[in-house]
């Protein structure tokens, strides 16, 4: 089941986004860089205080997919164009607990974000993922196409960052429908 996160998900979400950064991140980012980004205590206060405080349903989207009443995986969207490629709007985080990867999760929720996009914001969709993410390869594998390479800050060091784009939530969808035949 695919719905609308709320701050009561931020220990489910803070848990998911600790263990995403270690299993994503910790084969080409030290330690140090690391830190409290795979902490989910740390993250849960992160999350909450966003969706507390910051978080602007108008202008953005949680979605929480849940599997045996426990949330599985989440998405966060956003709209605007952050890296200056013509995007209407961009997917911030997409990540699935990595022992129910593999399911179709991060598809749906995919998915689910393409239909209020496409509602919201009908223009092109952006996607950045780190360079080194060995993941990654699954936005090519959606038909996302390379429209950017930005430096990313993390602490006191740049990471390149690889900006996919689609031309519109449509083109997402289809692309996310295509891999999944």
């Amino acid at each position: 089941m695919i719905r609308r996160g709320s701050v009561s998900d931020s220990a489910a979400i803070g848990r998911i986004l600790a263990g995403g950064w270690r299993q994503a991140y910790a084969g080409f980012m030290p330690e140090a860089e690391l830190g409290p980004r795979t902490d989910p205590d740390y993250r849960r206060a992160e999350v909450e205080a966003w969706l507390s405080s910051d978080f602007d349903g108008e202008r953005e989207l949680l979605l929480v997919a849940e599997e045996a009443r426990s949330v599985a995986g989440f998405l966060a969207a956003r709209l605007g164009d952050r890296n200056d490629v013509g995007a209407a709007s961009q997917i911030t985080l997409l990540y699935v607990s990595p022992e129910r990867q593999g399911r179709g999760i991060g598809q749906r929720l995919l998915l689910e974000a393409a239909e209020w996009l496409k509602e919201t914001a009908p223009g092109p969709v952006a996607i950045g993922a780190f360079e080194q993410n060995p993941y990654r390869s699954f936005y090519d594998a959606i038909g996302g196409t390379i429209a950017k390479r930005v430096l990313v800050k993390v602490d006191a060091r740049e990471w390149p960052v690889v900006v996919y784009l689609w031309p519109s939530p449509e083109a997402l969808r289809d692309g996310i429908r295509a891999k999944g035949a």
